[in-house]
């Protein structure tokens, strides 16, 4: 009765995210319903993830962001660009403490997923508009096989049919972005955010694999080639 419960809490939060794909309190509504009834076991395969399973063998403190403290870092490091990207979205970063107390392994890797976020986004390039955030649940399918994306995704792409078919293409080029890109970068799930804020973002993209024309075609939604340089 509680895994029907759970499920009927993931297909009310499903039909809020189709009508406003901008309610991230509805995501985690899903990511906890689907969490909890799991009828296809996609939870269960994805704990057995070498990267989830070391994620959880660390069991770290969950990750804290101070926005003065990272505008006080070097300009170009992860950090300061992060407090940037944040400010010139006007975005509230305490949205991504949803969960507070990690209980369980599950609890561990959903607040280390959440908190970490719009550091993917910094990392990656894309923005967080509608197709910005699609193609990011892109990039976490093919990159980690994270189980909420394609409910996500089809969500997303739902909103556009019923909604907003004038933006159905930008989020198909954006999701086709992000899945070809999350197969050609190295996993970044589990990766100790808190020991690379102040390292510079270039560097840290160099190690995980994403190029400079990567981050231009996850910021334009384009597949065009850099502009020459002058």
């Amino acid at each position: 009765m509680r895994k029907f419960a759970h499920a009927l809490r993931f297909l009310h939060a499903y039909a809020s995210l189709v009508r406003d794909p901008n309610r991230l309190d509805v995501v985690f509504k899903m990511i906890d319903g689907a969490a909890e009834s799991d009828p296809s076991g996609t939870f269960e395969r994805f704990f057995q993830r070498p990267d989830v399973q070391a994620l959880v063998a660390r069991d770290e403190p969950p990750l804290q962001l101070d926005l003065a403290a990272l505008r006080r870092l070097p300009a170009g490091t992860l950090g300061h660009e992060f407090a940037a990207f944040v400010a010139a979205r006007g975005l509230t970063i305490s949205d991504l403490y949803y969960h507070s107390g990690a209980r369980s392994p599950v609890d561990r890797v959903k607040i280390h997923l959440e908190r970490s976020h719009d550091l993917w986004h910094v990392v990656t390039g894309f923005d967080t508009d509608i197709a910005g955030e699609l193609g990011l649940q892109a990039f976490y399918l093919a990159n980690i096989d994270t189980p909420v994306a394609l409910a996500i995704l089809s969500g997303g792409l739902l909103n556009a049919l019923l909604r907003e078919p004038s933006d159905a293409h930008r989020r198909l080029d954006a999701i086709a972005i992000g899945w070809r890109q999350g197969k050609r970068v190295r996993s970044l799930l589990g990766l100790p955010w808190a020991e690379r804020l102040a390292r510079p973002l270039s560097e840290l993209r160099a190690e995980l694999g994403v190029t400079e024309r990567m981050v231009h075609e996850a910021a334009t939604l384009a597949l065009d080639p850099l502009p020459a340089a002058a």
